[in-house]
């Protein structure tokens, strides 16, 4: 009798802790968000434990986590690499050179985020290229390349839209004449399908489910692309075009909304998919806008995005507005440049000069819970929850902190 009430309150504390992988760009169902329960959400002094920090290199790729393995792309010596870490003590599993890096004034190396899919990690190098890997010894399976193979022709911060691999496919984003957009056999790397003519942007690709058909959809520098996922059809276009094909933030899709958004005085809009063309529900464009994504992605939670608002040069707001009605309910002034990721109802954001923030994720007001200052070195990197771990980056270092509760 003793022994089975041990098992039942064992199995209840397990209850207590679930973890998931983080095995893509924006998270398991690619909506910054993690599922993960039994987290750290009171912080002590100085922030959660250090479990450790290691070498990383120049870039903006964020870290993908599956099987106890931690991927992300980097740039070192002027060579842009995968990298493949042991989650849990960072120790260098493999390393792959792709090709020789990437340079620019707002920020040097790779931007994209690998794909990890059963024993193969899929990557898109900032140059172009895009490789399987096997996940685990880092060995070449294909290589394709978006520039040579398709035509496509390399923006002026790099190719910085994430694989998505679903099904057998990988979709991709070349931006050249008849290949906007494509989709890989994910198996060897032919094409499947491509389609379109508009230019690359730096977003990456979306899913969505509906009436039974599952839609891709791309940002592109001219707007939103959405095509049929298994077929490669165009079923209908959304104009969205900004200076200098500034379309970064990758759409969010919760249920059946799209929301999207971009600086460049552009703002924001939200949009219903139904079975023939999308209805627009609301927009706020121009200066005024409730919540201009310039870079860094929004997140929702039971009926809100939260999100951090401006251009890429003036004041910085992080915003909570309504999603059905874009109503702005409240703005945390001159918050600054920050990536957030949310989880256990707590937005966990970085900002770019390098603070750790926990804050609720409260339509009712900001409510900051933790600040540590200065944890990290110049960054873009939105952070990754996994595991019970937060996986973050600077412009040097990979860190990962211990934020299960105890």
């Amino acid at each position: 009798m003793r022994q089975g009430m041990l098992l039942v309150v064992g199995l209840a504390s397990v209850g207590l802790l679930w973890s998931a992988d983080w095995p893509h760009w924006l998270g398991p169902a690619r909506n910054g968000s993690s599922p993960e329960t039994g987290l750290l959400t009171t912080w002590p002094a100085g922030g959660p434990p250090l479990l450790w920090k290691v070498e990383g290199g120049e870039g903006y790729s964020s870290v993908a986590v599956a099987r106890g393995r931690a991927y992300t792309l980097v740039q070192r010596n002027d060579r842009e690499l995968v990298l493949c870490l042991d989650a849990d003590r960072g120790r260098t599993l493999w390393t792959y050179e792709i090709g020789p890096g990437f340079h620019n004034e707002y920020g040097s190396g790779p931007r994209s985020t690998p794909a990890i899919d059963g024993n193969r990690v899929y990557v898109t190098s900032v140059n172009g290229p895009v490789l399987c890997l096997a996940a685990d010894t880092g060995q070449l399976v294909w290589k394709r390349d978006l520039l040579q193979d398709f035509g496509g022709k390399r923006i002026t911060w790099g190719m910085s839209a994430s694989p998505v691999v679903e099904e057998d496919l990988v979709l991709v984003i070349p931006g050249a004449p008849g290949a906007s957009v494509a989709a890989l056999n994910k198996r060897d790397g032919s094409t499947v399908w491509k389609t379109g003519d508009d230019q690359a942007a730096y977003a990456s690709p979306s899913l969505l489910f509906s009436d039974g058909r599952k839609i891709a959809l791309f940002f592109t520098a001219s707007g939103l692309q959405a095509v049929d996922f298994r077929t490669g059809k165009p079923l209908w276009q959304i104009p969205w075009k900004t200076d200098y094909g500034c379309n970064i933030c990758t759409p969010l899709v919760v249920g059946d909304l799209v929301f999207i958004g971009s600086g460049e005085q552009m703002g924001c809009a939200v949009f219903q998919v139904t079975a023939h063309q999308p209805r627009l529900v609301w927009e706020s464009r121009g200066p005024r806008s409730v919540l201009k994504t310039y870079w860094a992605n929004a997140v929702h939670k039971d009926g809100y995005l939260y999100g951090i608002s401006g251009e890429f040069s003036g004041v910085l707001n992080l915003n909570c507005v309504e999603l059905k009605t874009g109503k702005l309910l409240w703005s945390e002034p001159r918050f600054g440049k920050a990536a957030l990721t949310l989880a256990e109802g707590h937005l966990f954001i970085v900002t770019k000069t390098g603070d750790l923030v926990l804050a609720e994720a409260n339509p009712a007001g900001y409510r900051e819970k933790a600040r540590v200052r200065g944890l990290l070195g110049d960054n873009r990197t939105v952070p990754t929850i996994a595991d019970g771990k937060m996986f973050l980056r600077d412009r040097k270092h990979i860190y990962c902190l211990d934020v299960r509760s105890r």
